[in-house]
């Protein structure tokens, strides 16, 4: 087990306390949680395993986040544990339900979606737009990193600039 690893299951442990303070608890049973480096598009994945009586699951995070803190990872570590609560493997009402009460108990900042801390390091392209200032990103060359003036800002319907990083 890295060092990585031996942080995130002792933040999961953390975490699990104080869910179940406010009376959240995993539907089943987490087995694991590890580092994934090769995730460079998401934060953290939850799977369920297949079989048994009950719902079984494995955590992975990000080797990206090995840097943050504590506050931050937890937040990324809860949002995947939601996802293990009876009826939440997706991001609908109920998942909500339970990540507000999780960011009104504790002040936390758990989203349905959420950015690395320093795009810059995980993608290859920013897409800025020229009026109002909205940016994205992306790791791959896609459509709109090509051919970004074919494209329009969504927000304003500004033009849009590509940067490679």
């Amino acid at each position: 087990m890295t060092e990585y690893e031996k942080r995130l299951n002792f933040l999961l442990e953390e975490c699990l306390k104080e869910l179940e303070t406010i009376d959240i608890r995993p539907y089943g049973k987490i087995l694991s949680i590890r580092e994934n480096s090769r995730a460079k598009s998401r934060l953290g994945c939850c799977r369920q395993i297949k079989g048994g009586l009950f719902p079984q699951y494995r955590l992975e995070i990000s080797t990206m986040l090995k840097e943050w803190e504590s506050q931050k990872l937890k937040e990324v570590i809860i949002h995947e544990v939601l996802h293990t609560c009876k009826g939440c493997l997706n991001h609908g009402a109920l998942w909500k339900k339970l990540a507000a009460e999780v960011n009104k108990a504790y002040g936390y900042s758990i989203k349905r979606t959420a950015e690395p801390q320093n795009p810059e390091n995980v993608y290859r392209y920013r897409i800025r737009c020229s009026s109002c200032g909205n940016t994205s990103y992306r790791i791959k060359k896609s459509k709109i990193v090509q051919k970004p003036e074919i494209y329009r800002c969504a927000r304003c319907g500004g033009a849009l600039e590509v940067d490679q990083l």
